[in-house]
């Protein structure tokens, strides 16, 4: 019985000293690399950082952080921030975001509120802590700027690395009832015809990138895409919708190329809500309206259009109309 006893006593020792250790490794480990990149001209500001849930948990609470990347000129910062994992599977992290939010970029400085929001994290076991999956989950988003409120019931996103693919992701993401400012609904459907948010947003797509995604993504730059798998990308917003399909291929230079099948329903509504977003010069619409009505009686019934997107050479190409200049693919 005393040998038993023994080996109890022993065992718990030995797992309170693996969680001291490790606890107090993953502290070290954190505000070192907070160091690093205030050394790099970030800023960086928190006022405690603490690991707690001994015996089973490393819970790591940073209270009042505030990080600015002075590359991009974005700026976030929160009451607290919280990353939550088992000792025996430290490389699985749940992250937990407070209520309220603060986000600055260039464009302004905007309040970022939710009933609740969480990611999930799954790392490797390498010291990058290379992806292998990570779940993104906003419960009642709302982004409060200059230009009003953007809501949404929810919003998820999903990223997880491809088997047997190399540097390549599988990636979804899907937005519910999604509402834009009311400024800009107002402009985009003066005759209030159109529902007052998106039912639906989706993006269903294989991304292969130029490097993994790891800290570097962080701490140099982003990873960028390099070959587009688009399975689906969705909008509905009452009698309107839009669907494509396709593949594309990205240079260095973050020009694509390749094709997209664009499926559009009542898309004369779709033109003119784009005319009143800007996406389309208002001088250029008649033309592009008459063009698309040929395209539209070639492939079925008129209030409907199913035609290629062609992009090439940092072009633009729906059917046999030329629409100029093709935005770039470059993470910032």
């Amino acid at each position: 019985m005393k040998w038993l006893l023994g080996i109890c006593a022993a065992a718990a020792l030995g797992w309170f000293a693996y969680w001291f250790v490790g606890a107090s490794a993953l502290e070290r480990s954190l505000t070192a690399w907070f160091e690093d990149r205030r050394a790099e001209g970030w800023q960086v500001e928190w006022t405690e950082l603490e690991v707690r849930g001994f015996p089973n948990r490393f819970d790591t609470v940073l209270t009042e952080p505030a990080l600015a990347d002075p590359g991009t000129g974005i700026a976030w910062e929160a009451p607290f921030f919280q990353l939550l994992a088992l000792s025996y599977q430290p490389n699985k992290v749940i992250a937990v975001f407070p209520n309220t939010q603060t986000i600055s970029t260039p464009l302004g400085r905007s309040q970022l509120d939710s009933s609740k929001m969480q990611a999930s994290l799954h790392l490797g076991a390498s010291a990058r802590l290379p992806l292998q999956s990570a779940i993104f989950v906003a419960d009642a988003p709302e982004l409060s700027s200059g230009i009003g409120r953007t809501r949404a019931q929810t919003l998820r996103l999903a990223m997880r690395a491809t088997e047997g693919a190399p540097q390549t992701y599988d990636i979804g993401v899907e937005v519910l009832s999604f509402a834009l400012p009311v400024a800009i609904k107002r402009r985009l459907d003066p005759g209030e015809l159109l529902p007052a948010a998106l039912e639906t947003l989706r993006l269903d797509a294989v991304v292969r990138f130029d490097r993994d995604w790891d800290l570097d993504a962080i701490e140099t730059r982003r990873p960028q895409p390099r070959e587009i798998t688009l399975n689906e990308a969705r909008a509905a917003w009452g009698p309107l919708g839009l669907r494509a399909v396709g593949a594309l291929e990205i240079d260095d230079r973050g020009r694509a190329s390749g094709e997209l099948t664009i499926k559009a329903s009542n898309w004369r509504d779709i033109l003119q809500v784009a005319e009143r977003s800007g996406l389309v010069p208002s001088a250029f619409l008649p033309l592009l309206e008459r063009g698309l009505e040929a395209l539209a009686g070639l492939s079925g019934p008129e209030t409907s259009l199913d035609i290629p997107l062609t992009l090439r050479d940092g072009q633009m190409r729906l059917g046999f109309l030329s629409l100029g200049q093709a935005p770039r693919f470059v993470l910032r």
